[in-house]
């Protein structure tokens, strides 16, 4: 089936929590889905602590390798094991099964908020299906930050018919495992920061309006291949031979398929070839 994940932003202080289903990560991860928009509105709010949970995390050898209290307490904001007995959990052995126990004691803690209806207000959904792409996104745990802007216009690209969408940068960042991955299956952008994966995970994050002092401004991009050369070939177009090119300065697109393990493959180019009112993508290793 795959993994499912749950977008999780949570307050450790009002032990205040927001849990939106989130399925599978490549379902759920864009400017446009409702996940996003919930989790946008929170930190357009306050800071919150972040993560987009896998839950994978529960399994035996994940759970195993958790060893901060402070990782157990935001497991507890999403995973559940009301479904097992005790004996059965026991089973697994007393580290697995003591973990469980914490995770359970936690999750009683927590009062969930519903901020939905107020999220489609905020950003005018109906009309934009989108969240903004303005101000930074600021990691108040590791004073990092990124332009959202910038983000934007690294990262947008075409879904469906021609709708501009882009994966979003917060379940990038904050996912616990495995989803980056299926999200680049087909591949990513040369300029995609795919090392970046999970490594915000349940850090305490929030949108603002300025860059706060003495946070470093960092690159970030995440662009499935094929959505990112739709956008590009839409709006900058091919050389002579049908080579695509990702920006105005002409200069080429280049694209990494990616092994399941999240490393970077061969280096391709795109052509294009239309014909009528068809247009193929193709990679290919060189330029002419």
């Amino acid at each position: 089936m795959g993994q499912i994940f749950h977008a999780v932003a949570f307050d450790s202080e009002t032990r205040n929590k927001s849990v939106v289903y989130a399925d599978k990560f490549h379902a759920n991860c864009y400017s446009y889905s409702g996940a996003v928009l919930n989790i946008h509105y929170l930190l357009r709010q306050k800071a919150y602590r972040v993560l987009w949970g896998g839950d994978y995390m529960g399994a035996e050898e994940e759970l195993r390798s958790v060893d901060g209290e402070d990782d157990l307490v935001s497991l507890s904001t999403y995973l559940e094991f009301d479904g097992y007995e005790d004996d059965d959990l026991k089973s697994k052995g007393d580290k697995f099964f003591n973990r469980v126990q914490k995770i359970r004691k936690y999750a009683k803690e927590w009062n969930r908020i519903n901020v939905y209806d107020e999220a489609m207000d905020y950003f005018d959904w109906d009309e934009t299906k989108s969240v903004a792409y303005t101000g930074y996104l600021v990691n108040h745990t590791q004073k990092l930050a990124v332009s959202l802007e910038d983000y934007f216009e690294k990262s947008v690209a075409y879904y469906g018919e021609q709708e501009l969408g882009l994966i979003d940068l917060v379940p990038a960042l904050t996912e616990t495992g495995g989803g980056i991955q299926m999200a680049l299956f087909y591949g990513l952008s040369e300029e995609t920061t795919e090392e970046l994966a999970g490594s915000w995970c349940a850090n305490l994050l929030q949108i603002v309006d300025e860059l706060p002092e003495a946070y470093q401004q960092i690159d970030c991009c995440f662009a499935e291949v094929w959505a990112k050369a739709k956008y590009c070939y839409d709006k900058y177009g091919v050389d002579d031979k049908g080579y695509l090119f990702k920006g105005g300065d002409r200069s080429y697109f280049e694209a990494y398929s990616m092994s399941i393990f999240g490393q970077r493959k061969t280096r391709q180019y795109i052509k294009i070839e239309a014909k009528e009112s068809k247009v193929k993508f193709s990679g290919c290793d060189g330029i002419e």
